[in-house]
């Protein structure tokens, strides 16, 4: 006969995608790991796993046990709440990825407090830039900037925010203070990889989309912060992400108002079938709580 843990080896492999990654986890070997599951199969007469030399992939019959399986360990956790206190930590582990100024600027200053109350809680951050789709990559939520496309992901609003164009001080008084979008095209720019293209309104409010040249590629939008502060170039931000600097002067706005729909709202999203509820109301409430300092 199987084991809790065996349950919840198996679900920890399906959702990490691989044993050594689960028994990281977990915190156990991954002979044990390997074990639990061969245990599984061997029980349950079936094969849970497609295997290759790097990933494990849910079988259908696999995928059809993680779904029960995960209610059942869900449902049992708050069964132990229940006939408890109503006040035991949260246990177990949470994938969560936001862009890393979001992680930087508003998540780290609460995770202390946070740890405090839960510190049976593991938490793993994954700081990218990026679109990063949940169940591909195992994440259980996410913290997201922008307008959102029509999804399965259950998303609240944490914010209004707005892109924005900015620039250091040192970098205008050498180079000029661009006083047109026309201007924009011949000035220094550092940007996110992907930020070479965008729209922009002109001076009687049409729509226009131009290229500017690149002059520092970063690979995450902190550093994108640090190279704007620096003098690098002009830079488009979040208003939330440079707020600070805003406002002791360190970077000055640039052409309010001249980026074509600017509206770039913070949202938490997840899965609506999420069974990691209780872990992710908690840090939910983490977040709202940091967005509303």
């Amino acid at each position: 006969m199987y084991s809790i843990p065996d349950l919840q080896t198996f679900v920890s492999v399906a959702k990490t995608g691989g044993i050594t990654s689960a028994a990281r986890h977990l915190g156990i070997s991954t002979a044990t790991t390997s074990h639990r599951i061969a245990k599984l199969e061997r029980v349950l007469k079936v094969t849970l796993f497609h295997r290759n030399s790097r990933t494990f992939r849910l079988t259908d019959e696999g995928q059809v046990f993680l779904e029960r399986v995960d209610t059942v360990l869900e449902d049992l956790q708050q069964a132990e709440l229940d006939v408890g206190s109503g006040t035991a930590s949260l246990r177990g582990h949470l994938r969560v990825t936001m862009s890393p100024w979001i992680l930087s600027r508003f998540i780290m200053p609460e995770m202390r407090e946070f740890r405090e109350h839960h510190p049976d809680l593991t938490i793993e951050f994954l700081a990218v830039d990026r679109f990063v789709p949940l169940v591909e990559e195992g994440q259980d939520c996410a913290i997201r900037v922008g307008q959102l496309d029509d999804s399965s992901l259950v998303a609240q609003k944490l914010s209004d925010n707005e892109r924005i164009i900015c620039a250091s001080p040192e970098l205008l008084s050498s180079s000029g203070d661009p006083k047109s979008v026309e201007d924009l095209k011949d000035a220094p720019w550092v940007c996110l990889p992907w930020q070479t293209r965008f729209d922009v309104n002109d001076a009687r409010g049409r729509k226009r989309s131009f290229s500017v040249g690149r002059s520092v590629a970063v690979s995450n939008s902190d550093m994108l912060t640090a190279g704007a502060v620096e003098g690098l170039g002009l830079a488009i931000k979040s208003r939330m992400a440079v707020k600070d600097e805003l406002d002791k002067g360190i970077l000055v706005e640039i052409l309010p108002g001249c980026l074509h729909s600017p509206e770039a709202p913070v949202w938490f999203v997840f899965a609506p079938e999420s069974r990691t509820g209780r872990k992710t109301k908690a840090f939910r409430d983490v977040a709202r709580r940091s967005f509303r300092r």
